[in-house]
């Protein structure tokens, strides 16, 4: 008798039976998460492999969005246990104890091409120093945990995973190595908005789903621990624009711990045929987060650190898609997301105790408490995507995936901190099942970035102090590649 192709919702784990208020640009808190009294480097023995490997602005997706575990079986219709953050209801369709071991790996390509504007004069000695060309290219990773349980129609699940985040590291400005006169100036042209920078949202989730007949509801709660760190130029001679002659540094490290959670259902139309199921996962912090931590200030050798809280919010995010076993060997995905990025108006630094609110124009009305303040005016994001899967032999799964995505950043708030454009994802990969109840699942997506041009359209040079920055006017590309491995094993 013919063994039946298994997949994540057909076959063994298929089986039945046992911020900012909106409408103001600057205006009061965006929000990021205040003090959660955990001490920074002790979030959690496992968190802190995960924040190791994990990466800001992973540029997997719009935004700073990074969610990719699971490769093209980590969707809305799943049942593995990535459906703890993609929709809790999946966990209800597996069977059993069901394990899930995940990694990604993937290298990102960055370039930044910015034209010489009146307003940054360069003077003799230093012509290159802020204009011209910065790169970048960075490897990085990031694994998922998890694991599910279903007896009867109760499914409970736990998974541990960072859904938001990055790394990011400009490389250097040959011209000015060993440079004497102009010696910082060696950390590229696009240090005075980025030399490096670090972004970890690490979610720690638990969740529970039940069945009632073909239909699954389910629910998750998460804890996060967020940290935010960046170093980037200053300049201290009162303007905030590039001048080489008054230039130093400011550090950034913040952290803090917050909640949210996620609800979803399953309806399963046609048993083990066709699949509808929607989700929704909520805002860290469920809305405005204050984080807290220190701004580290250096200008011509003297340091001197604040202790500062970081506001901003993260999007929530709304899920749906439909999976189609077509035939024994053949089988359709089709999904797409909203991802409310409109929450992240501005990220505002303000002294500890102090309120992080600007007027219309960016000015600080209390003079001086607010160090910082990023103006972003992000747009909602939206993505679909396409996958099918082939089995030519009963054990073994070919898959393929095809997704686009709208780009978070308007062209007037585009900066090299958080380089973003609309992309296409095309994947390809395998899934075996070497042994019974045993899957191996391997796979490559590529990230094709479009192309984006803003210059003369930066408005961060136009606001006023502290929330003007340097014309981040340019041209700018980039590529991604990301590797996926994981292991799924059910009892």
């Amino acid at each position: 008798m013919r063994r039946r192709p298994q997949s994540p919702l057909n076959g063994p784990s298929a089986a039945r039976g046992s911020a900012l208020p909106r409408g103001s640009a600057l205006a009061a808190r965006s929000g990021v998460p205040r003090g959660s009294g955990v001490p920074r480097g002790s979030a959690v023995a496992l968190g802190a492999a995960l924040v190791m490997l994990s990466s800001p602005r992973a540029a997997e997706a719009s935004g700073f969005a990074s969610a990719r575990f699971g490769g093209e079986h980590g969707n809305v219709t799943t049942s593995n246990p990535t459906a703890l953050y993609y929709n809790p209801a999946g966990i209800g369709f597996s069977r059993g104890v069901h394990l899930f071991v995940d990694g990604n790996l993937a290298w990102r390509r960055v370039s930044w091409d910015h034209a010489p504007t009146s307003a940054e004069p360069e003077p003799p000695g230093s012509e290159g120093a802020n204009h011209g060309r910065a790169e970048q290219s960075n490897v990085f990773g990031a694994p998922m945990l998890g694991a599910s349980f279903r007896l009867g129609s109760l499914a409970l699940g736990a998974a541990v995973f960072v859904p938001f985040g990055g790394r990011s590291e400009w490389s250097k400005n040959d011209a000015f190595a060993g440079s004497e006169a102009y010696p910082l100036a060696a950390d590229g042209v696009q240090r005075w908005h980025s030399i490096r920078g670090a972004l970890t949202y690490l979610y720690g989730s638990a969740g529970a789903a039940y069945r009632i007949g073909p239909l699954s509801l389910g629910a998750s709660v998460n804890i996060i621990h967020s940290s935010v760190q960046s170093l980037r130029a200053k300049n201290f001679a009162g303007d905030t624009l590039p001048d080489v002659d008054s230039e130093g540094r400011a550090e950034l490290d913040v952290s803090g711990v917050q909640g949210s959670f996620g609800l979803g259902v399953m309806f399963e139309a046609i048993e083990e045929r066709l699949w509808f199921a929607a989700s929704y996962q909520a805002q860290p912090g469920l809305g405005a987060m204050q984080l807290d931590g220190t701004l580290d200030i250096t200008d011509r050798g003297v340091s001197g650190e604040r202790e500062v809280t970081l506001d901003q919010a993260l999007p929530d995010i709304v899920r749906a898609g439909a999976r189609w076993r077509a035939q024994e060997t053949l089988e359709l995905r089709l999904f797409g997301d909203m991802t409310r990025w409109s929450v992240l108006q501005t990220q505002c630094l303000a002294l500890t105790g102090s309120r992080c609110a600007v007027t219309s124009s960016g000015a600080d009305p209390n003079g001086g408490v607010i160090p910082l303040n990023l103006l972003r005016r992000w747009n909602d994001t939206f993505g679909v995507r396409a996958g099918a899967s082939t089995w030519f032999l009963p054990a073994l799964e070919t898959f393929a995936g095809l997704g686009f995505e709208t780009a978070a950043t308007p062209d007037a708030t585009l900066d090299p901190e958080l380089p973003d454009a609309s992309n296409l994802a095309l994947a390809l990969g395998v899934r075996w099942q070497p042994i019974d109840a045993l899957f191996v699942s391997t796979s490559y997506t590529h990230l094709l970035y479009f192309e984006r041009d803003n210059t003369g359209k930066s408005e961060l040079p136009l606001a006023d102090i502290p929330t003007r920055r340097p014309d981040s006017g340019g041209v700018y590309a980039q590529s991604i590649g990301i590797f996926n491995l994981n292991v799924e094993k059910e009892f």
